[in-house]
């Protein structure tokens, strides 16, 4: 695991957050991360940072709290529980946040479903000084992730333990290029890649994307005008980051007021520690009208009914079939993963950035050109290997974007 550690947290470090001298670093952790997390710190000093501060957390201690505490207890917590990551969104603080995903994806399968709805939802609440500033590039942030042994478990049950757990980090490494000879040259190419498919797609003028499959998929998603698409690397202060790693998507945000059909996930999504398999969302004019799951309807009625925004989609995000995750034909069960190996949509939050001029816009401005707000963001994967997806421009053309599951060639 040595040159694993050392890889990912040069990444983390050099291309995720870019730490600058003087800055301070926020590092959120998991106990079952401690080499991973000393290395990540140890280059932040390197790189001259100001201070760095690690939280860890448990999952054995996230097991009982959920089992002994009450949701009262779980939502309304101390206001110090949430000052230290909003101290980053503070316009006279210079710092990034990175943190290591590190956890059992079904840690909580036995944890009340409610309970885990209601916490989620105050923490958004009480993070929204942090999270409108990450979401609007105005602060930088990272995510990475590291082998556990009961993820490894899940994923390779067939395999003994010490071999399940090799074989994700081997992935791990794989996909974040962190096994490539020059990583930090790997992603500047994969960069510039994703940007100059984002290009196209924004010079496009799209109007509206129209998602069909035999999975049940067949959704009309308008765009806002002024649509940008991101991808890659972003800007903050004139400083480049890499908010996920891995990262395959390009993505904007839909006009959350035109948005028709049904839509169905292709993958698990893994929530809160639970697994929600056979999701269905049904939307008219932009809002969410029936729903289902196959497994923990509860925890996907949680996040449906957060608020007013939670009843639409916040991101549209477009990754081929055949990309680099999805040719390992594995089901990780961590969204940052499988988000990478397909097609999504989040529900909820939409980001600022994905509209021309948006991190500066209020939020009223932002609201009236139809980009969503909500105090969730959560991922949920919709690509097939027969999906196709048609562009019909404002100026009337329709352009096939997908077709069987990839970029058409205009869009390689």
């Amino acid at each position: 695991m040595k040159k694993l550690i050392k890889g990912l947290a040069q990444a983390a470090v050099y291309t995720g957050v870019n730490v600058q001298e003087g800055e301070e670093v926020y590092v959120i952790s998991s106990v079952h991360a401690v080499e991973l997390t000393h290395e990540v710190v140890r280059l932040c000093y390197e790189r001259k940072a100001k201070r760095v501060v690690v939280r860890y957390r448990d999952d054995e201690l996230t097991r009982l709290d959920y089992a002994h505490q009450t949701i009262d207890t779980l939502t309304h917590k101390p206001q110090y529980v949430y000052d230290e990551r909003n101290y980053f969104a503070r316009d006279d603080v210079k710092g990034c946040v990175i943190s290591i995903l590190c956890s059992d994806p079904n840690g909580l399968k036995d944890a009340d479903g409610n309970k885990i709805s209601a916490a989620h939802r105050a923490d958004m609440k009480g993070l929204t000084p942090y999270y409108d500033k990450a979401m609007s590039h105005k602060v930088k942030w990272s995510i990475i992730a590291y082998p556990h042994p009961e993820w490894a478990k899940l994923m390779f049950p067939d395999l003994k333990p010490k071999d399940a757990l090799k074989k994700l980090g081997k992935y791990i490494a794989k996909t974040t290029r962190v096994d490539n000879d020059n990583p930090a040259a790997a992603w500047e190419k994969h960069n510039a890649e994703l940007k100059a498919r984002s290009k196209k797609l924004k010079e496009l003028n799209i109007k509206e994307l129209h998602y069909v499959n035999k999975l049940g998929t067949d959704l009309i998603v308008g765009l806002p005008e002024g649509y940008v698409f991101g991808g890659g690397s972003d800007i903050c202060g004139g400083v480049s980051f890499n908010a996920n790693m891995p990262t395959e998507e390009v993505f904007s945000a839909p006009d959350c007021r035109n948005i028709n059909g049904v839509v169905k996930a292709s993958m698990p999504l893994c929530y809160g520690g639970k697994i929600i398999e056979g999701l269905s969302l049904t939307l008219k004019d932009g809002r969410i009208t029936d729903y289902s799951a196959d497994t923990n309807l509860d925890i996907l009625k949680g996040i449906i009914e957060t608020d007013e925004g939670s009843r639409s989609l916040g991101e549209v995000a477009l990754v081929p079939y055949n990309s680099p995750i999805s040719k390992l034909h594995t089901l990780f069960y961590e969204t940052l993963f499988d988000e990478n190996a397909s097609c999504h949509f989040a529900i909820g939050e939409a980001y600022p950035t994905c509209i021309e001029g948006g991190k500066d816009m209020s939020r009223d401005e932002l609201t009236k050109r139809g980009l969503n707000y909500s105090d969730v963001h959560v991922d949920f994967m919709v690509g097939t290997k027969d999906l196709n997806i048609t562009a019909t421009t404002r100026d009337g053309k329709t352009v096939p974007v997908f077709v069987d599951g990839n970029f058409t060639k205009e869009f390689e």
